[in-house]
Order: C-alpha cells, then sequence, then structure tokens
C-alpha cells in the first residue's frame, strides 16, 4: 500500500532540492505525459481533417495545443526530477503545471459552452438579416 500522507504537508511540494520519485510514480507520470503528446497529436490530426464546422475545429485545435504543450512541459519536469537537478525538478513546478492546465482546460470549456453557442446565434441573426439584402450574382 502507498502512503500519500505526505503529499498533504507543505514542505513536501516546496522542498527546492528535488527527490527522486518513487518507481510507481516514475513510470505513471511518464505515462501520464507520454499520453497527453499523443492525446494532442491525435486532436491536432482530428482538426486538420475536419472541415464541416470551423467553430468545434478550433475548440479540437485548442484542446490538441493543450495536451501537446502540458505533455512537453510535463516531459521536461519529469527529466529535471529524475536527474535531481535543484529548482528545476522540485515538485512545485507540478502545482504549477496543474494549475496552467486547469486554467487553460476551463477557458476550453467555457469557449465550448459560452462563445460557440453565442457565435452560432451571431451567425444565425446575421444570415436572417442579410436575406433580405439584394447580393450580386455572379456570372
Amino acid at each position: 500500500m502507498i502512503d500519500l500522507s505526505p503529499i498533504l504537508e507543505a514542505g513536501f511540494w516546496f522542498r527546492l532540492q528535488p527527490i527522486g520519485l518513487s518507481p510507481f510514480f516514475e513510470q505513471g507520470l511518464f505515462l501520464l505525459f507520454a499520453i497527453l503528446i499523443i492525446l494532442g497529436s491525435v486532436s491536432r490530426i482530428f482538426a486538420r481533417n475536419r472541415n464541416e464546422d470551423y467553430l468545434m475545429v478550433k475548440a479540437y485545435r485548442h484542446l490538441g495545443y493543450l495536451f501537446l504543450t502540458m505533455g512537453i512541459l510535463g516531459m521536461f519536469w519529469f527529466f529535471f526530477t529524475f536527474e535531481e537537478i535543484y529548482l528545476f525538478g522540485a515538485r512545485f513546478w507540478f502545482l504549477v503545471w496543474l494549475l496552467i492546465c486547469i486554467v487553460w482546460a476551463w477557458w476550453i470549456i467555457r469557449y465550448v459552452k459560452v462563445t460557440i453557442p453565442q457565435l452560432r446565434k451571431a451567425g444565425a441573426a446575421k444570415k436572417d438579416s442579410n436575406k433580405y439584402i439584394p447580393v450580386k450574382k455572379r456570372r
């Protein structure tokens, strides 16, 4: 059984000297960051191959940037922690990484849930008002 009580102490997170990770956490973090990089690549490929809904394509692109960037930053942090490099391998960087992930994901969710419906409603209103405006016919 893994003892998780030290992660509730401030000294665990804000110690500048990196302490090597246990094999369980090494494998878990490496797998997490590798999966994020793969998900980012897949999301960007998916966004590139979709053409019908440009607003959702933009959301997929933003999601791909999130996964890819956070996966690469996580791999850098994991490398510095694995090599026990002073300051750059400190655990508080993981908290910073997690905070950035939460804020970025909140922004993407807000874009999908709030901004996209507003843009669609504005587009529908514009299309409705433009139906009475004469359009020059192309020859």
